[in-house]
C-alpha cells in the first residue's frame, strides 16, 4: 500500500512522514514523545502533543509560551465521541498546518497516543478511515506523524492492524 519513504534530514534522529508505534505504558509513551518533538523543534517544526489526559506542565515552559508546543487532549482534537470523521480530521489538521506555516514554521509534528480512538469496533473502523486520510495528507504535506497506541490496552490483532497501515513503524 505504501510506497513511500521520508528519510530524515541530516542530523536527525527520527524518520519523517507517517509512522506508526506501539508502547507500554505512559512513562515510556511520554518519553519517547518528548525525544521525538524535540527532533521537530530542531527542525523548525511546530510540535503537537496528544493525549487523553495531558498535562502541560510537564514540557517545557518557554516552549509552551512562545507556541513552539502546543498540547491537547483527544477530546479537544477528535472530540468527545473518539469517533473520528476522517474529512473533518483532515480539514482540522490542514488548518493546524496552515497556522503554523503563517507563522514561520517549516510544518508540524505530531506525537498522539490513539489508544482511546481505537477502543471500540465504531470507534477503530472511524480510525483506519481516518489512518488512510492521513496518510495522503502527510505525503503531500510538510507533516510528521507519530500514531501511538499502547500494547498494554489493545488487543494483539488490533494493534497488528493499526501497525499495518503505516508506511514505517518503530520498534519498541
Amino acid at each position: 500500500m505504501h510506497q513511500h519513504m521520508n528519510r530524515s534530514p541530516a542530523g536527525s534522529r527520527w524518520p519523517r512522514g507517517h509512522l506508526g508505534w506501539a508502547y507500554s505504558g505512559l512513562p515510556e509513551f511520554e518519553g519517547r514523545a518528548a525525544s521525538f518533538l524535540a527532533d521537530g523543534h530542531v527542525l523548525g517544526e511546530r510540535q503537537i502533543f496528544i493525549c487523553d489526559d495531558p498535562h502541560a506542565g510537564r514540557w517545557p515552559k518557554d516552549l509552551l509560551e512562545c507556541g513552539d508546543l502546543l498540547v491537547h487532549s483527544t477530546a479537544e482534537l477528535y472530540g468527545e465521541s473518539r469517533v473520528v470523521d476522517a474529512t473533518a480530521q483532515g480539514a482540522v489538521f490542514q488548518s493546524i498546518l496552515d497556522e503554523a506555516r503563517a507563522l514561520g514554521y517549516t510544518g508540524i509534528r505530531v506525537v498522539a497516543d490513539n489508544t482511546s480512538l481505537t477502543s471500540t469496533p465504531e470507534r477503530l473502523e472511524a480510525w483506519m478511515c481516518w489512518e488512510e486520510e492521513a496518510d495522503m495528507l502527510i505525503q503531500r504535506r510538510p507533516i510528521t506523524g507519530l500514531c501511538a497506541f499502547d500494547r498494554t490496552r489493545t488487543a494483539p490483532a488490533t494493534l497488528k492492524a493499526l501497525m499495518d497501515v503505516h508506511p514505517e513503524t518503530l520498534a519498541a
